[in-house]
């Protein structure tokens, strides 16, 4: 890489870094569980060596019984340790990786067709990406997976391409990073090592030895789910989904061929189709994630221009014979595959990677198209092309920064308000003796230890977590002054506090209605998410 490419890329990753963190106020709006988990955690284990539950550096993560992988905890450390534990600290590590996500892009593509001007555009595509920056912009590790599975295709095809101990130990190293960091992950090192063992055997090579560093990683890497067993992912596969099963016995009692109503048959239906739906525009361009905390209608993954010069480039990628066109189509075939083998639909956060070749394949399309027209008509068409893109970028962030985080399903579903909740608890601590906290707005006990920054040795003692229930997670009933049940008035002990959302209330019993004066809002724009009873 040149100083020139070098400088190049490093305005492009600041680039990044300003989308990454611009208005990050109010988009997104709140704070959430998973985000509070792993900030809590990487603070336990900066102070103790242990996560909550008092295990010493685990390799994988308790925390509400789904096992989270480890690796975005661990190097949050760093960040926690200089900004503390906060918002922004707990996010930090994914404003970082907004800068080098461009340079690992760059990489990859150069490596893949060796055309500087197409790695630039994708660098740059990557930068200003609102699909990206939905993610970067909190901390969730499909951010961290999908920088890490870029660096892993390069060193694969950079280790094929010209085999050495380094680029060995290179490879080794971001695979099993990859392993640890999102569940993702194990499928793309699978396909990673069935490439490489048969372009071992095309190129007539008959060397194992990358395959075999890649199974080995995958190999010791699967002990450990054996170790933890993660119920959280059995209850994510699609087999596994009780309206699949029932989807089945219905096709059977509606008559028809009865040897094709079977999990096999009928899985391999609906996976396929689910799987081709993250390459349609209604995904990519139109709706985006069907979780609102991840996607809403008008926030556009990609742009039309994209989408459409990603067939270009596709096109120019085979007429022009590339080397590597074949791992490439077979890599953005399966990007998707970890979203389409789970129940839910439509996810970006499991599919998040498919953006890398698209975007590439888009760059490539640019840059080569850009040889098809006339000088004299190049930098109009550079001109045409920049406002038409730059039109649907534009659009698209406006309503993710100024609509989406006013949307009700979004404050919803971004469990809006357990940040005031934490302040007035932390105000009134001594004043009461007992805090009953609601459950029916993600986890609470999560919240209380992030925001009250809660000693991680003093709660490691306390901490039980129940059974996990049909969706692989468990509960703290409680800790300290805390029970993280809603009690009626008639119930509440005195000198205590009752904190629950506007459901709770509206649901106890007529004769033990509360003085609606003496309850306290806690609203998020104008949706109240808790009210606040004090007992006497």
């Amino acid at each position: 890489m040149t100083k020139k490419i070098f400088l190049i890329l490093t305005i492009i990753g600041a680039i990044s870094v300003l989308f990454s963190v611009v208005q990050r106020t109010p988009s997104p709006p709140c704070f959430n569980a998973d985000e509070a988990s792993f900030g809590y955690n990487a603070y336990s284990i900066l102070k103790t060596g242990k996560d909550e539950y008092g295990t010493l550096l685990p390799l994988r993560l308790k925390s509400f019984g789904d096992y989270k992988l480890p690796l975005y905890t661990y190097l949050s450390v760093p960040f926690i340790a200089v900004l503390g534990l906060n918002e922004f600290g707990t996010r930090a590590l994914n404003v970082f990786l907004s800068f080098l996500l461009p340079f690992a892009v760059y990489l990859l593509a150069f490596q893949l067709f060796k055309s500087k001007r197409a790695g630039i555009i994708a660098a740059f595509l990557t930068s200003v990406s609102l699909g990206f920056h939905i993610i970067s912009r909190h901390a969730h590790e499909a951010y961290l997976a999908t920088f890490l599975t870029t660096l892993t295709c390069y060193f694969l095809i950079k280790t094929l391409h010209g085999r050495s101990l380094r680029n060995m130990l290179l490879l080794a190293t971001s695979s099993v990073l990859l392993l640890f960091s999102y569940h993702p992950g194990r499928l793309f090192i699978l396909f990673f090592l069935g490439f490489a063992f048969v372009y071992s055997f095309i190129q007539k090579q008959k060397n194992i030895a990358v395959p075999l560093l890649l199974f080995v990683a995958l190999v010791l890497f699967s002990l450990t789910d054996l170790a933890y067993n993660p119920t959280r992912l059995k209850n994510l596969a699609f087999f596994n989904n009780a309206g699949f099963q029932l989807k089945i016995q219905e096709l059977k009692t509606e008559g028809g061929i009865r040897y094709l109503y079977n999990p096999l048959f009928v899985g391999l239906k609906e996976i396929t189709l689910d799987h081709l739906t993250y390459f349609s525009p209604q995904f990519l361009i139109q709706n985006g994630d069907e979780n609102n905390r991840f996607g809403f209608p008008g926030m556009s993954i990609l742009t039309p221009l994209e989408y459409i010069f990603f067939f270009v480039g596709l096109y120019f990628i085979f007429k022009n014979n590339e080397k590597w066109r074949w791992f490439f189509l077979l890599l953005l075939i399966v990007s998707p595959l970890s979203a389409s083998l789970s129940w839910s639909k439509e996810s970006l956060t499991r599919s998040l990677f498919l953006l890398i070749p698209i975007i590439i394949a888009a760059s490539y399309g640019l840059s080569s198209s850009l040889y098809q027209v006339k000088k004299h008509y190049r930098i109009l068409y550079v001109f045409f092309i920049i406002a038409i893109g730059g039109f649907f970028l534009i659009i698209s962030w406006d309503y993710y920064l100024f609509h989406y985080p006013k949307q009700k399903t979004t404050i919803h579903s971004w469990q809006c308000g357990y940040g005031e909740v934490g302040t007035y608890v932390e105000e009134n601590y001594q004043k009461y003796s007992h805090f009953y906290i609601s459950k029916d707005i993600g986890m609470p006990y999560i919240f209380m230890l992030f925001y009250l920054k809660y000693d991680p040795e003093t709660y490691q003692r306390q901490a039980i977590l129940t059974a996990p229930d049909e969706y692989g997670f468990g509960q703290v009933e409680k800790f300290d002054k805390f029970i993280f049940e809603f009690k009626w008035p008639k119930d509440l002990q005195k000198n205590s506090v009752l904190i629950g959302s506007i459901d709770d209330f509206k649901n106890i019993p007529e004769q033990y209605k509360v003085d609606p004066g003496k309850l306290k809002s806690i609203k998020n724009y104008s949706e109240t998410m808790f009210q606040i009873y004090e007992g006497n």
